[in-house]
C-alpha cells in the first residue's frame, strides 16, 4: 500500500499523481500544460495514443493466468510470463496500463441480465439475433450460478506517448501488435482519450465511465493483471549485479539485506537447484567475487 508521501510527494520529491500528469518517473518534475486537440492530447511535448479493452468483442477466446515465452525457453524448461506481458514488460516504448474492476452487486448484475434474457427471449420471434443474444446471457448466467462466480464489472486499456509524430505512429503499431499477440482485437481510440485520462489518476476510478466496461467474472478478469515490472536497482548499497536478460541493462540486486531489513526473508540462507551445465557453479563464483570485493567474509567448504 502506498503511503500518503508517495501518493501527493513531498517538498523534494515528486509524488505519483504529480508523476502521472507529466508522464516521467522523475523524482523532480516540471509543471507540463495539458492540451486537448482535435482528436489529439499533449502532456507538454508529449503526444498521447491510448488502445483499450473495453468490449468483450475485442477480448480472445480464451485466457490464462501466464504464457510461454519462447525467447527465454528451451526444449527442456519454460520461461512463464502474465498472459498480460505483451503489453507490459514486453512493450518497449514508454506507456501505463491501467487495469480496473468494478465489483458491483453480484446478485443485482444477475438479475438484471435475467430480466435481459427474459426479453430477448420474448422478442426473439422478430429476430434472430435476439435469439443469439439470448443463448448468450443464458450461458453467462449458468456460469456463474453453477460455479459460484462473481459478476463484475472490468475495462484494460494502454496509453504510450511520444515527443515525436513519427515516431508515435511506430508506436501505435506496436501497441497494436502486443495486443494482437494476445489474440485480442486492438482497439485505438481518439474520442475518449482525456476521459480515460482522467479516470486513470491514481485514485481516480470513480470518475471511470461505466460504458467502457465489460461483465466478466472476477477469475477472468485477473488473467488480464501483469505480474513483472521493468527492474530497478536495489537501494541497498550491499548486492550483486545482474543484467535485465530483454534489454541487458545492468541491474544492481540485493538479494541478502533488504530483503531481510523488508521481512520478505527471516534468513539469509540460498539454496541452488538445476541440472547439471544449468549454471550452478558459475552463479556461485559470480556471487561469491562480488560479496569479497565489498568486503564479506567467506568460507568455502567443497564437499566434493
Amino acid at each position: 500500500r502506498l503511503t500518503d508521501e508517495e501518493i501527493t510527494g513531498t517538498e523534494t520529491s515528486a509524488g505519483i499523481i504529480e508523476k502521472y500528469f507529466s508522464l516521467s518517473q522523475e523524482d523532480t518534475t516540471s509543471l507540463q500544460d495539458i492540451t486537448l486537440g482535435a482528436g489529439e492530447m499533449k502532456v507538454g511535448d508529449k503526444l498521447l495514443c491510448l488502445h483499450t479493452l473495453s468490449e468483450t468483442e475485442d477480448l480472445p477466446s480464451s485466457v490464462g493466468t501466464d504464457s510461454r515465452y519462447e525467447r527465454l525457453s528451451t526444449d527442456r524448461s519454460d520461461c512463464r510470463l502474465s498472459f498480460a506481458a505483451p503489453i507490459g514488460i514486453l512493450l518497449t516504448c514508454n506507456h501505463i496500463v491501467n487495469q480496473y474492476l468494478f465489483i458491483d452487486d453480484s446478485a443485482e448484475n444477475l438479475r438484471k441480465f435475467e430480466q435481459t434474457a427474459r426479453n430477448m427471449h420474448s422478442l426473439s420471434r422478430y429476430s434472430r439475433s435476439n435469439q443469439i443474444n439470448r443463448e448468450w446471457i443464458e450461458e453467462y448466467l449458468n456460469e456463474a450460478h453453477s460455479k459460484g462466480l462473481t459478476s463484475i464489472r472490468a475495462h484494460c486499456n494502454v496509453f504510450a506517448w511520444s515527443d515525436d509524430r513519427e515516431k508515435l505512429k511506430r508506436i501505435k503499431n506496436d501497441v497494436g501488435s502486443q495486443i494482437a499477440l494476445m489474440e485480442a482485437k486492438p482497439r485505438h481510440n481518439t474520442v475518449d482519450v482525456p476521459t480515460l485520462f482522467w479516470a486513470a489518476i491514481p485514485g481516480n476510478a470513480g470518475d471511470f465511465p461505466s460504458e467502457e466496461s465489460f461483465y466478466t467474472f472476477i477469475e477472468q478478469a485477473l488473467c488480464l493483471f501483469i505480474g513483472e515490472t521493468s527492474y530497478k536497482d536495489s537501494l541497498s548499497p550491499f548486492g550483486i549485479r545482474m543484467v535485465d536478460r530483454l534489454t541487458g541493462k545492468p541491474v544492481h540486486l540485493d538479494i541478502s539485506d533488504l530483503p531481510m531489513k523488508n521481512g520478505t526473508i527471516t534468513n539469509r540462507n540460498k539454496f541452488i537447484l538445476g541440472p547439471s551445465g544449468s549454471g550452478k557453479s558459475f552463479f556461485t563464483n559470480h556471487m561469491v567475487r562480488q560479496y569479497y570485493e565489498q568486503g564479506a567474509h567467506v568460507l568455502l567448504v567443497d564437499t566434493g
